[in-house]
């Protein structure tokens, strides 16, 4: 802002920033402890400022630090008065008021973003902070076992792992392939936690929707096993509708994450147009057959899905990911572009994630051009949608498969057409 001195305007983030973490605590303060509770919104907004006035004097470097002493002190006497005279043993606001000081700091030096992220990180944490215990009540010893075991072989192995190919073909590269194996374990957990946690509570679609972002084809499998016992099967046909509208999405969203911009934007228009018209034919469809379904006993539905918590999984699509890697750049030498392109077909049919991120790989890697990898992105995409028509068709009802043909089909064809055209 330049109508602002900068000195002002870091004044300025910083009162809003102390501001935004006070209000809550406010709130809450007046419910729980009237004027006893030990930070409310003039004490972050203080904390903020004081945070970003002792960044104010270049000849003194070390007064933040000085500055944090000091309040350290205040916090801990208030941490000892609430422990002794109110009876709270928790540490959570003396640890964000002490967040929020560096907060202002942050924002008296320039560092704005880090600044409002870590106000974000404190706002969430006050504000879900009850669905926060629920989740982790509610955990496995299995789950938690899983998670510390794929956390330490990312956090420990990953750093430690070569930069550089390992293999004659100058493709395997361990650090890069274990870094997508956990980007997709990280969309599967928040997938998984949605379903497992919110999945039971919703109708079908909520559950499809949460469902497919951990896999549409479990999704798709578990709407067709469950048509059989049903006479109504509209809104299973909605769910699977939307589910593959769902992993259409998630194919952009590994594109962009594991690109590195070298996709043209015109191409990832396609997974985007396929998904919004999915999802719009999943909610006329929804609209048709709600009517006479609302209120049967088949609107609810449990999906169970697998934990990504899991090494075996995670090691599971690594292994796959790595064999569709190569039959990639073997199919281009001894093939070409048709051998990619077979390739691509056949991945399609079971995993489309180890096939988008294998031809990224190999794209970025130099191994194909970027309109190969496209085309093959594209095949696998248009044959993990089409497939799920055959899932159905051998699993499901034939009342389902009706339902749900022209559903897939229709965004599966203007695909084809926006593919084409760019």
């Amino acid at each position: 802002m330049k109508f602002l001195p900068a000195p002002v305007f870091a004044l300025v983030i910083s009162i809003l920033l102390g501001a935004v973490l006070g209000i809550r605590r406010e709130m809450d303060a007046s419910k729980s402890y009237s004027k006893k509770a030990f930070m409310g919104v003039r004490t972050t907004i203080l904390l903020a400022v004081l945070g970003t006035i002792s960044t104010y004097f270049p000849t003194m470097p070390y007064l933040p630090a000085v500055f944090f002493a000091g309040i350290f002190l205040i916090v801990a006497l208030g941490y000892a008065h609430g422990a002794f005279s109110l009876h709270k043993i928790g540490m959570t606001s003396e640890f964000a008021g002490l967040t929020t000081f560096w907060i202002g700091v942050l924002a008296g030096t320039g560092n704005f973003t880090i600044a409002i992220l870590l106000t974000i990180f404190l706002a969430m944490l006050k504000e879900f902070r009850e669905d926060l215990h629920k989740f982790a009540h509610t955990l496995t010893t299995k789950e938690n076992r899983g998670m510390i075991q794929l956390l330490a072989l990312s956090g420990a192995v990953l750093p430690f792992l070569p930069h550089e190919p390992i293999d004659p073909w100058g493709v395997f590269v361990p650090f890069n392939i274990w870094l997508l194996v956990i980007l997709i374990s990280g969309l599967e957990f928040v997938g998984y936690f949605f379903t497992k946690y919110f999945g039971s509570k919703g109708g079908l679609p909520v559950t499809a929707f949460l469902g497919s972002i951990v896999s549409s084809t479990a999704v798709t499998i578990a709407f067709a096993e469950k048509s059989k016992k049903l006479k109504k099967t509209g809104l299973l046909a909605v769910g699977i509708i939307m589910a593959t509208g769902v992993m259409q999405f998630r194919v952009l969203l590994e594109i962009v994450l594991a690109g590195d911009g070298k996709f043209r934007g015109i191409f990832l228009c396609i997974p985007i147009i396929m998904s919004i018209t999915s999802l719009i034919l999943a909610y006329l469809a929804f609209r048709h057959f709600s009517k006479d379904e609302k209120s049967s006993a088949d609107s609810k539905h449990e999906l169970q899905v697998s934990s990504p918590f899991e090494i075996g999984p995670a090691l599971k699509f690594g292994i796959v990911f790595v064999i569709i890697l190569f039959a990639i750049t073997l199919g281009k030498k001894y093939f070409g572009n048709m051998g990619v392109y077979g390739t691509s077909f056949l991945s399609g049919l079971t995993d489309v994630d180890a096939l988008v991120l294998s031809s990224v790989e190999a794209a970025k890697q130099g191994e194909l051009s970027v309109r190969v990898a496209e085309t093959a992105i594209f095949i696998g995409l248009l044959m993990n949608s089409i497939v799920k028509i055959a899932y159905v068709a051998a699993l499901g009802s034939k009342d389902l498969t009706k339902k749900i043909t022209v559903g897939i089909l229709i965004p599966s064809l203007v695909g084809l057409v926006a593919f084409f055209l760019v």
